[in-house]
């Protein structure tokens, strides 16, 4: 009987900790696909972590060559820019600011102009030049000569510049340093890397 009770214990041990196994499994936080190819493109950027996460939110970006996995990271700089471009709506800016100056108003409107442009730019680079929107076949030397000419223009990919008074910046999606500013200096690091 003892012997009995050992086993059904054992065997009760056992599977307790092949569910919670299972569980930490489900639960685990995806890892850039998993792939060893994301790991090393995105090493040497200067934000790792949100280079990861640009590629791994394509299901496809398991087992994708470099250029595929740039191409990616490409197509969700573009929805960031986007994004951004909303928030630098200068309706949107005087809701939260009733107090914008003219100049300030006007100055939104050119960045929201900007990252407009960028935004659909780089969207339409993103697919083949034979027009596939197969997720990853970027145009990726015109996005590296894009990105080139953005720089030599001094583009910023934000609209600090718009709120001289430090006291009403609250952090959004136009800030110094926001994601989609970030994922163009990452961006520029992939693309120069697969491209000579």
């Amino acid at each position: 009987m003892a012997r009995l009770f050992t086993i059904i214990s054992s065997f009760t041990v056992l599977l307790l900790l092949f569910s919670d196994v299972g569980m930490a499994v489900e639960t685990a936080p995806k890892v850039a696909g998993g792939d060893a190819n994301v790991k090393r493109l995105c090493t040497d950027t200067p934000y790792p972590d949100l280079c990861a996460d640009m590629i791994a939110r394509y299901d496809e970006c398991k087992g994708a060559d470099d250029k595929k996995l740039v191409g990616m990271a490409a197509l969700t700089t573009a929805t960031l820019l986007l994004k951004a471009s909303g928030d630098a709506s200068p309706g949107l800016q005087k809701q939260r600011y009733p107090d914008l100056t003219k100049a300030d108003e006007v100055c939104f409107e050119t960045c929201y102009k900007e990252l407009t442009n960028g935004g659909e730019k780089l969207d339409n680079l993103c697919t083949s030049k034979e027009g596939s929107d197969d997720i990853g076949m970027a145009q990726l030397p015109e996005i590296r000569s894009f990105i080139k000419e953005n720089n030599g223009a001094h583009a910023q990919w934000n609209c600090d510049r718009c709120r001289p008074a430090n006291d009403k910046k609250t952090p959004d999606d136009v800030s110094k340093k926001n994601d989609a500013e970030k994922a163009m200096a990452v961006l520029e690091v992939l693309v120069n890397k697969v491209t000579k």
